[in-house]
């Protein structure tokens, strides 16, 4: 049997899915060169997180852990904390689960989350619970950021506001 490959984000996919959900409230798409160099280490940080575990008990713990960095990091101007669901949702569908990112108990936790009233643990509980499988997102990375962002849409305006 071959072994399952995990779908790691790179960085101009992170950088997409934050034009992408500021670009629905009109707020700018800004980071610092330092937050840019942050936010690479944060994604290669990812990647190697949970590389003991096999990829179907790797992917929630990654998730939780982009999810988390990006929610707690301020790393861009606007749009953390959504930039955080987004980059989550379609880190899990590439890896064939998925989330609903409205949920009041995964919103609660990413908004404990940016003001450190939570901590990884506290989110990955939350995530594992609601976490579903789905089948793989076959599109590109642009692709699938377009579509989560877009199926999401009165959230993540309504969230921005």
């Amino acid at each position: 049997m071959a072994k399952k490959t995990i779908h790691h984000m790179d960085f101009d996919s992170l950088m997409a899915v934050n034009r992408e959900v500021v670009l629905l409230t009109s707020e700018p798409h800004e980071f610092s060169a330092a937050d840019g160099k942050k936010l690479k280490e944060l994604l290669a940080e990812a990647e190697e997180r949970a590389s003991n575990e096999g990829p179907e008990e790797a992917i929630s713990d990654k998730a939780a852990f982009l999810i988390f960095k990006l929610a707690s990091g301020q790393h861009f101007k606007n749009g953390n904390k959504r930039t955080a669901l987004v980059a989550g949702l379609v880190f899990l569908r590439k890896n064939g689960h998925g989330i609903d990112i409205s949920h009041p108990d995964l919103v609660s936790a990413v908004d404990r989350v940016g003001v450190a009233a939570a901590n990884l643990d506290d989110l990955y509980e939350v995530i594992e619970r609601l976490v579903t499988k789905s089948a793989p997102e076959r599109k590109a990375w642009e692709g699938a950021i377009k579509q989560a962002v877009e199926a999401n849409r009165k959230f993540l305006i309504e969230a921005g506001s």
